[in-house]
């Protein structure tokens, strides 16, 4: 059975904490959801960006962003939006469908 985006950004997570001790406090989860209308809009109000990816990485200067989809999961237009606008400017981003895919991008990185 295929994990959810849930499940596979709690796996991740979990993978930093315990292998990349050093990491702690600079990989970070974007809370991009709301709980209703109300909560959505003050958060707008306060800089929430539509299609911001689930997870940052700061690592030595740089910045890193990982999208999380399941094998089926497709980025909406806000996502790759922020995409380009993130690439543009010299960020790395990247689709994570997977954990073994995620070790291997996060190796290269640290």
């Amino acid at each position: 059975m295929e994990k959810s985006e849930d499940r596979l950004q709690e796996d991740i997570v979990q993978y930093m904490w315990n292998n990349y001790p050093e990491t702690r406090g600079l990989f970070c989860y974007n809370l991009n959801n709301s709980k209703n209308a109300i909560d959505g809009h003050r958060n707008k109000l306060k800089g929430l960006i539509q299609g911001r990816s689930d997870l940052t990485f700061y690592w030595l200067g740089r910045a890193y962003f990982f999208e999380l989809k399941t094998s089926k999961g497709r980025q909406s237009p806000e996502q790759k939006e922020w995409e380009n606008l993130v690439t543009k400017h010299g960020f790395m981003y990247y689709i994570v469908r997977n954990l073994d895919e995620f070790k291997m991008i996060i190796e290269r990185v640290i």
